[in-house]
Parts: structure tokens; C-alpha cells; sequence
């Protein structure tokens, strides 16, 4: 390449070069020569490379307007919306699966993951299926620092079974400050209290997580935003994709309460219940902000791609 400043030999048809930078043309040379030391003349040709597209900036371009694509721009003149500049997957079923720990040409189903939103410049994944049941901590104690399926599940066990992809994730910083279950409570205001402007920012450093109360609650669609969360929201389960068949936990833990943390009913209900009792766990993570967008557009059968 370069005017053949550096030619290099393949024995095959093909020659990979790597190195190159993002959107950089590069003069590539060829000639053959055969076994008996005759060469052909030269080929040359030029190609530009691809510019590099960060995947939290390509699933953002995707937002054209509130909920095309199943995207919503979470700012202050959203009606009851987070108003944290986020941008969220909303709805029955959007095209938001990821990829994530395969290269495989068919995405193996234990390796799907779905997009929470973007948040800043990282973008938050949950596992579309869960990787068992467990109790929330078995020491009768919901602070989530202490918690064995934070230290002994997710970020222990799970995080070995990653290997190299754990490098995509980002350390982050939690906040595990909990939240008090007063049933009248708006999303807005639970959202408030649980990481917002009156939450206590009590934070955890860690690279996995469990997704928040509120993740679950604005993934529904936005004309169920305005309800009440605990006595109204069972009926957003047929519109709101991260729901599954199982009752799993969230991060979320009762500020009031010393030994509870909120969990998602398999109905679409959240409440808090012991930290002792068994139930599904779905990882969550922000991957870290130079992830690279490759291909996919979204769906199941072809997700996102990323490296």
C-alpha cells in the first residue's frame, strides 16, 4: 500500500491489511510472480476506508421525532418524560436488539441484548432473557454494594463468562440510593427519587447492574407515562417491550425498608418484596462510550452489530 512503500506477500488470492484508519483513501499495488520468479506488471487501485460511526451516535440518529423508530428524546418539553436528555426504546416490540458476545453470523439467542436508551454517550443493554433465578442478597440487607447477586452473580460469575466483550462495558457509576413505595407515586416522581434530582446519589462503581424501576416504566408506551406506577401499570404489558413471561428483579431497593428491593411482575407490575426470595435476573450494562457500530438494523434476526 502507499505507492508500494511496503509490499507484503500472500500465498493466496487475498490479502487482508489492517492498521487503516477510518475514512482515509489508501493506494494499493499488486503484482504476481510464479514459481519460476517471473513477475506480471502492476495493478493499482484506490480505496477509502469507512468512517468510524460511534454506535451511541447512530442509534441517536435514528431519532427523527417522538417515537419514530420506537425512540423518544427524553427532554423537559416531553410530557411526563425523565427530562434527562436521554433517548428510549418505548412500546409493544422495537427493533433495539444487540448482538452482544458473538460474531457468529446468526446472533446465538443467549447472546441477544436490547437497547434501554442512550444516556449521555453510552448506551445501556439488558439481556433479553434472564441467566436464572436468584435471590437479591442472602444476607437480609438491601444495600446494593453488599448484595451477593451484585458481588457473587453479576459481577462475578456473569462477568467471567463475557471474556473479551467485558472490555466493551463500561465501569459505572450506579446510584443505589432506593426509592420510598408510596403507591401514588407518578413515574416522573419515582423516577425523581430513584436517580433524579431528589434521589440521595448514593453510587456504586461496577460493571454490571440490573436495570432501574423506571427503565422498566418508560419502556412502555408513552400515553401510559402519566399513570400511577404500582396501582395502574400491570395494564402496560402488552405495550411495552421489556416485559417478559418471568418475575425479575431491578436495582431499585425500598429506602424504607432494610431487607426489600422492587422487583417487575410477569404481569407488568412493580412493587418491592424480600430480598430473600428467588427470581429472574436479566444483566444490564452502559457500553462504554467508543463502542462501534458495524451493521444490523435492530430486529431479532438482525440485530445490531457492534465491535
Amino acid at each position: 500500500k502507499d505507492n508500494g512503500s511496503s509490499y507484503v506477500n500472500s500465498t493466496s488470492s487475498s490479502y487482508t491489511f489492517s492498521g487503516l484508519g477510518a475514512g482515509t483513501t489508501y493506494n494499493f499495488k499488486v503484482y504476481v510472480k510464479d514459481t519460476a520468479g517471473y513477475s506480471s506488471s502492476t495493478k493499482s487501485i484506490n480505496a477509502t476506508t469507512e468512517s468510524i460511526v460511534l454506535f451511541a451516535d447512530y442509534i441517536k440518529s435514528l431519532y427523527k421525532s417522538q417515537g419514530t423508530n420506537g425512540i423518544y428524546y427524553h427532554t423537559r418539553s416531553l410530557a411526563n418524560s425523565a427530562a434527562d436528555n436521554s433517548y428510549r426504546y418505548a412500546g409493544a416490540n422495537p427493533n433495539n436488539y444487540v448482538c452482544f458476545g458473538s460474531d457468529a453470523a446468526t446472533c446465538p439467542s443467549d447472546n441477544l441484548y436490547r437497547i434501554i436508551g442512550v444516556f449521555g454517550d453510552e448506551v445501556k443493554l439488558i439481556k433479553s432473557t434472564s441467566i436464572g433465578n436468584y435471590p437479591w442478597s442472602e444476607y437480609y440487607n438491601n444495600l446494593w454494594e453488599t448484595s451477593s447477586l451484585n458481588t457473587n452473580v453479576l459481577n462475578e460469575t456473569f462477568v467471567k463468562s463475557l471474556d473479551d466483550w467485558i472490555e466493551l462495558i463500561e465501569n459505572h457509576e450506579w446510584i443505589t440510593s432506593g426509592c420510598f413505595p408510596w403507591e401514588s407515586y407518578t413515574i416522573k416522581e419515582f423516577y425523581d427519587m430513584e436517580v433524579g434530582n431528589m434521589s440521595s446519589e448514593t453510587t456504586y462503581s461496577a460493571k454490571i447492574g440490573l436495570m432501574y424501576v423506571t427503565d422498566y416504566a418508560y419502556a412502555a408506551s408513552s400515553n401510559f407515562w402519566g399513570l400511577q406506577l404500582y396501582i395502574n401499570y400491570a395494564q402496560t404489558k402488552n405495550s411495552n417491550w421489556i416485559v417478559t413471561d418471568i418475575t425479575e428483579w431491578t436495582i431499585s431497593r425500598s429506602s424504607d425498608n432494610i431487607d426489600s428491593a422492587f422487583y417487575v411482575y410477569k404481569n407488568g407490575e412493580s412493587w418491592k418484596t424480600d430480598v430473600f426470595y428467588s427470581y429472574g435476573v436479566r444483566p444490564s450494562f452502559y457500553l462504554n462510550s467508543s463502542t462501534i457500530y458495524v451493521s444490523g438494523s435492530g430486529t431479532s434476526a438482525d440485530p445490531f452489530r457492534i465491535n
